[in-house]
């Protein structure tokens, strides 16, 4: 039987003229298929009350948090400075419920840009909510990429762990974000940084949580590597 992955939503805040509606869900196209070349099944998850998370999960064998907009500060107890972009507070209340369920039934999680940095906030870590105004490190490079999305702009290194087992240690990646972890959470394993020293790969022990910073569905059909770390998900399943 093929296994099942939930996959959350994003959410399209401006209007749709053309079925006159606003705050439509969406999961994207690449990411269902990358799901669907592994041999599973993709499920999209809008945003449920938080009393019904679990049940939400009970048909899930493994939970894909996907990209979207910035984390809302509050959620770290920060107050939120002047370069945050947008955020959706209802949806990070959602996936903060929907990761901590999941890792109370040790659900396995891949989670995508910010879907790293949800993982983190819910697990107890932090942000930096602004890289160019926040982080000490020198010769930043540029992590919000004016090439195309499925294009890469830089390399990371990734120490042994699962993630290098999929990717290699040096895998060329795109990069479209200007949030990053900051602290890691306990149990939160740091597995690959950028030239920069900017954090682009976590996971737990055991793999069951694993975090990219990069957006590898844009790029699973054009690079083998990228395309092994969705099959080496759904392996673990």
């Amino acid at each position: 039987m093929k296994k099942i992955i939930g996959i959350t939503a994003d959410e399209l805040l401006a209007p749709m003229p053309y079925i006159n509606q606003q705050h439509a869900d969406f999961v994207p196209r690449p990411l269902i298929d990358a799901v669907t070349a592994t041999q599973a099944i993709p499920l999209g998850l809008s945003p449920v009350p938080t009393t019904d998370v679990a049940d939400l999960l009970a048909p899930l064998d493994g939970l894909i948090l996907t990209g979207g907009p910035d984390v809302d500060p509050t959620f770290m107890g920060e107050d939120p400075r002047p370069a945050l972009g947008i955020t959706n507070r209802r949806r990070d209340i959602f996936e903060i419920a929907l990761v901590r369920a999941a890792v109370a039934q040790h659900l396995p999680i891949l989670a995508i840009c910010r879907g790293m940095h949800v993982v983190n906030v819910a697990l107890g870590g932090t942000l930096y909510q602004d890289l160019l105004t926040q982080y000490p490190g020198k010769g930043l490079l540029k992590h919000q990429q004016a090439a195309p999305g499925n294009l890469p702009t830089h390399t990371v290194t990734v120490r042994p762990s699962a993630l290098q087992d999929a990717v290699g240690q040096h895998p060329f990646v795109n990069s479209r974000h200007h949030q990053a972890v900051r602290f890691p959470a306990d149990d939160v394993l740091i597995v690959a940084r950028a030239s920069d020293g900017v954090i682009e790969g976590i996971e737990n022990a055991d793999a069951s949580i694993q975090g990219v910073q990069w957006h590898p569905e844009n790029m699973w059909r054009e690079f083998p590597e990228q395309r092994a770390l969705f099959q080496a998900f759904t392996d673990r399943l």
